[in-house]
């Protein structure tokens, strides 16, 4: 054997392969005047050995600060390994299919005899391999001469980790390709490190580990020299780009699903800020009649009735606008644990006696901003969906916990059904409901939208049969909360005129009707122009501007503001279906100025103008 060194018990075989690889590179033609290496019709290019090792990382490591060398010795191991491998196999398949090779083990055998003939290394195979092709695949072979510690060694540069990356990637892929079963190859010894030879072990990936430590118990006098050697993950960086393809496909899918949200949010908005304005109407109309009757009277009760159905629409309209994060949050700083102990005593009611109940509150969950009622809400709402998750009874548990110093956690957790991923992941969709006939399918959509509006998260852990498990965060505050709310203002008459810009006709006229109900002298503007004609002829003393928020041409902020500019001083009340962002929040609650969420009824236009008035 010229070109391979291996047991007795192959000779012949590799005597066979020997012979076809010699024939394959006897057809070598060199042609330096096209700039051309051909072999049996194939094109080579000669590369330098030390370009393709010591120089090689010696580049990657220039690319990176001085203190990340591991890092930069890493990346120059994985593109070595991961190109010979891929290398390897495409040249074993083009080998094979020159010299008509069709059996596995005289594919296999020709991949040492190429190693030498192509200039990587002479391969030495040794007793302990058993190179079957199936799962207890092992082949234990020696590189005496490897082109990468060899390209170490002439440099006179010692490494502390194997560098025959390319020659362990280039074997195993050619080994992989000729058998059809993934393996993979690492070098245990190694020249460039002070070793006599350099040694590899190559198995399936799944059982090289195993494979390397059987044969090290074997060989006492190797294992001490091998502590530093390194398994390719090629495969493992597969499975991690398949796992990063699925994740991303995931994180695709939030994207539309938030989008989607997004979009229905933003038409459950304008849906409740138009319904918003008829129920003003509704409620409006029907309170001012009310008032004009005794509470004997057979209409009275009647337009209760018209009152009680206006409000029970206001707020379904309120849930559209929690939904969308339109809604007017009432914040104040509250005590969590206060507000879950407290709820929790109308949540026993809720869920039944077959539904146990516990609470762990955390003693120092701390405080957050929010609207108590919104937080009650949430509460409420799971409490809701729970109590149907668990028809034959089960347990029903809230925690709270502190979240380092910005965040508190509030773990909301049941014993029922659960949900499938597809139910899952439309959990949060308005108007998707389990519950058949028996739900509206906003409870989880408001609960979204409340936790969102408050500058909070909330994840969903479940599975069929495993219960829900809804995790909520909120940003905690230091600051102690408030036991008390203030009271809200009785209505009361008023006197002043005040002027009505409302771009309903039917809205215009109700609010103008209550105004002079309530003692005050309303003018009305039919537009903005009309408005403007008024603010503008001083012959008419204003005590106050009652304004809609949105209107065609020019909104409400900017009027005020011209208003500001003729009229100085002028009060300003503003009303909306729609909640005030963020940056009209503070002008919304300055001095001259308030804000009134729609629907709302005759006594609470009049006690908030009253107090605007007097103040």
């Amino acid at each position: 054997m010229k070109t391979v060194s291996v047991p007795e018990s192959m000779q012949g075989l590799f005597a066979a392969a020997e012979e076809v690889v010699s024939r394959f590179f006897s057809e070598r033609i060199d042609d330096p005047g096209h700039g051309t290496i051909e072999i049996h019709g194939e094109r080579y290019v000669l590369l330098r050995g030390a370009a393709l090792s010591v120089e090689f990382f010696d580049l990657v490591r220039s690319l990176y600060v001085p203190d990340r060398r591991a890092d930069a010795d890493e990346f120059a191991r994985t593109i070595l390994f991961d190109l010979a491998h891929a290398i390897g196999r495409t040249d074993a398949r083009n080998f094979h299919e020159q010299m008509n090779l069709t059996d596995p083990i005289a594919r296999l055998s020709a991949g040492p005899v190429h190693f030498a003939h192509a200039g990587w290394a002479f391969v030495e195979i040794l007793p302990e391999s058993k190179p079957s092709p199936d799962a207890n695949y092992c082949l234990v072979y020696d590189h005496p001469y490897s082109f990468e510690s060899d390209a170490w060694v002439r440099n006179q540069r010692h490494s502390h980790v194997p560098v025959c990356i390319m020659n362990a990637g280039y074997s195993s892929g050619w080994c992989e390709e000729s058998f059809g079963l993934k393996l993979v190859s690492a070098e245990i010894l190694c020249r460039a490190k002070g070793d006599e030879t350099c040694r590899f072990i190559m198995a399936p990936p799944e059982g090289i580990t195993a494979r390397i430590a059987d044969y090290l118990a074997s060989h006492t006098d190797v294992a001490p020299r091998a502590a530093h050697f390194r398994i390719p993950d090629f495969f493992a960086r597969q499975r991690e780009e398949e796992s990063l393809r699925t994740r991303q496909d995931e994180l695709e899918r939030e994207l539309r699903q938030t989008q989607k949200l997004e979009a229905l949010g933003r038409l459950a908005g304008g849906i409740a800020h138009d319904f918003n304005n008829i129920i003003s109407v509704v409620l409006g109309q029907a309170a001012l009649a009310q008032r004009q009757l005794n509470s004997d009277d057979p209409l009275y009760s009647d337009l209760a009735k018209i009152i009680r159905a206006g409000e029970r629409a206001a707020s379904l309209t309120q849930k559209l606008l929690t939904f969308g994060r339109s809604n007017v949050a009432q914040n104040d700083v509250l005590d969590l644990n206060v507000v879950v102990d407290e709820t929790a005593k109308m949540i026993e009611r809720v869920i039944g006696d077959d539904v146990e109940l516990s609470l762990r509150l955390a003693p120092d969950a701390g405080s957050v901003r929010a609207d108590r009622s919104q937080l009650e809400q949430v509460l409420m709402n799971l409490a809701v969906n729970a109590r149907d998750a668990m028809p034959e009874g089960g347990r029903f548990s809230i925690a709270t916990a502190r979240n380092g110093e910005a965040m508190v956690d509030l773990v909301v957790a049941d014993t029922g059904v659960g949900m499938d991923d597809d139910t899952r992941a439309r959990a949060f969709e308005p108007f998707f409901s389990t519950k058949a006939d028996r739900g509206t399918g906003l409870g989880l959509s408001t609960v979204y939208g409340i936790v969102a509006g408050a500058g909070g998260t909330i994840s969903l852990d479940t599975g069929p049969g495993a219960g829900c498990t809804f995790s909520v965060s909120l940003p905690r505050l230091a600051n102690r909360a408030r036991t008390a709310k203030p009271a809200v203002a009785a209505p009361e008459r008023g006197s002043g005129t005040v002027l009505i810009v409302e771009d309903r006709a039917d809205l215009r006229e109700l609010l103008e009707r209550t105004l002079v109900d309530f003692g005050y002298n309303a003018m009305a503007a039919e537009n903005i122009d009309h408005a403007l004609a008024l603010l503008a002829d001083k012959s008419q003393h204003l005590d106050a501007l009652l304004t809609d928020v949105v209107m065609p041409r020019m909104g409400g902020v900017e009027l005020a503001a011209r208003a500001g500019e003729l009229r100085p001083g002028l009060r300003v009340l503003y009303m909306s279906g729609y909640a005030p962002d963020a940056k009209h929040r503070e002008l919304f609650a300055s001095d001259g100025a308030a804000f009134l969420q729609k629907p709302f009824t005759p006594d609470e236009l009049a006690a908030r103008l009253a107090a605007l008035i007097r103040a």
